[in-house]
């Protein structure tokens, strides 16, 4: 038993260690976009056409990105880091090519995983592993045999 014991908490140990490098790859592969309320695709062909540039507002002003968004959706002002979304539900418009966007569909179920919330679990991952390894290395200690006591002297 006390065997089984170290090899599990030494397994736990390497998993909490692991936990934030891992979630720190997952973290590089993330795509930084605008998280927007989705409109329906007719009404964005029709945005797409009707719409007209913000008079006076260079293309980098914020106004001029808060009419391409609202375009697409309910503009908001930052940016949010997704991974694992697919690459093709990503938005370049025509109007802003630099400008990233990921419509949202909560009607249809879509939630991308964002990076703040993998390094939200790898936290409490890491603290849980943590703690189950110390808690299994103080049992396996605690389960030591005891050495046998001396012969009693013969007289």
């Amino acid at each position: 038993m006390r065997k089984v014991l170290v090899v599990l908490s030494c397994i736990a140990f390497v998993f909490a260690v692991l936990v934030y490098p891992v979630a720190w790859g997952i973290a590089l592969t993330a795509t930084e976009a605008y998280l927007i309320a989705g409109k329906d695709p007719t009404a964005i062909s029709v945005e797409e056409e009707l719409f007209e540039p913000p008079k006076g507002a260079s293309k980098d002003s914020k106004e001029y990105r808060d009419a391409v968004l609202r375009i697409y959706g309910v503009p908001t002002d930052e940016t949010t880091k997704v991974v694992f979304w697919p690459k093709e539900k990503f938005v370049h418009p025509k109007q802003l090519p630099s400008l990233t966007i990921l419509p949202v569909y909560k009607e249809k179920g879509e939630n991308p995983l964002q990076v703040k919330t993998v390094y939200f679990f790898a936290s409490r991952l890491a603290l849980g592993a943590a703690i189950t390894a110390g808690i299994g290395a103080a049992l396996a200690r605690m389960s030591r045999k005891k050495a046998a006591p001396p012969p009693a002297p013969q007289a």
